[in-house]
């Protein structure tokens, strides 16, 4: 079976070989925060050559010499874990804490190391974006129906990349308003309200000029912190979202007619 992703000496020499050298010695040396797992401190090089190629409009004649399953299932499943693994260390990486931060800070022993909770909120933060991404079109804005954002070059709109960190969700609307989707699980209510400015100021300079352009902040719950600042911020919108489990019984084996197969993908208890 082929390996899903690519390996770190192909993408260095690759990009020496079309002109990329300055960029690969700059991805070599990035600093990789001392918390990130060490046996994952390749994803964020991996990632960073992924946002390269991608920009450069180099993505296919990489994938071509170097990494034949990116255009599978598999393989975009780990061009995405590639990018999210980048996302959680860029925030470890760049995050100094906020007044809603302090006190978990000091309650966390190891400092800087990510805990359980860290993983575990940004493993539903990617959740959540994915789920967005897939009802984009059921949510309105200002009654504005959306869609995800595709740009010239096909990149999409999700984690999409740009000089000053990825953007959640880049989505457009039917007369190409740019919406900025900044999802708040575990960041403070400035933090989240300073990056979606910083994105919202971004797309304004380089995709959007005349075209209007829009924030929107997704979270459990909205306190009255992140009402009061947005309420000085034009055009940002704030949106709760709700989690929902459901079980259903699905009986036994000893229910099941005597003449039915279990099924090939069947877990064993």
């Amino acid at each position: 079976m082929l390996f899903p992703g690519f390996k770190l000496t192909d993408a260095y020499r690759f990009a020496a070989a079309e002109g990329l050298e300055a960029e690969a010695r700059s991805i070599r040396s990035m600093a990789i925060h001392p918390g990130f797992a060490k046996n994952k401190r390749h994803v964020p090089r991996k990632a960073a050559f992924v946002d390269l190629f991608e920009s450069k409009g180099l993505m296919d004649k990489f994938v071509e010499q170097h990494w034949p399953t990116r255009y599978t299932p598999a393989g975009e499943k780990r061009r995405q874990s590639y990018l999210d693994g980048k996302a959680l260390h860029d925030q470890l990486l760049s995050g100094e804490p906020d007044e809603d931060e302090i006190g978990e800070a000091e309650d966390n022993p190891n400092g800087d190391v990510p805990s359980d909770a860290d993983l575990a909120a940004f493993a539903l933060e990617a959740h959540l974006r994915d789920f967005i991404i897939e009802n984009v079109s059921k949510i309105r804005i200002s009654g504005n129906k959306l869609c995800l954002f595709v740009d010239g070059g096909g990149r999409n709109g999700k984690e999409y990349p740009t000089d000053v960190g990825p953007i959640d969700i880049l989505a457009v609307d039917g007369a190409g308003g740019f919406y900025v989707f900044e999802l708040k699980l575990n960041r403070g209510p400035d933090r989240a309200l300073g990056q979606l400015a910083r994105y919202m100021g971004w797309v304004k300079i380089h995709l959007a000029g005349d075209r209007d352009v829009r924030g929107v902040v997704v979270a459990r719950a909205i306190n009255d912190k992140l009402r009061y600042a947005a309420c000085v911020i034009p055009k940002v919108t704030l949106l709760e979202y709700e989690v929902e489990f459901k079980l259903n019984d699905v009986g036994s084996m000893s229910k099941q007619p005597s003449n039915a197969l279990p099924s090939p993908h069947a877990e064993k208890s």
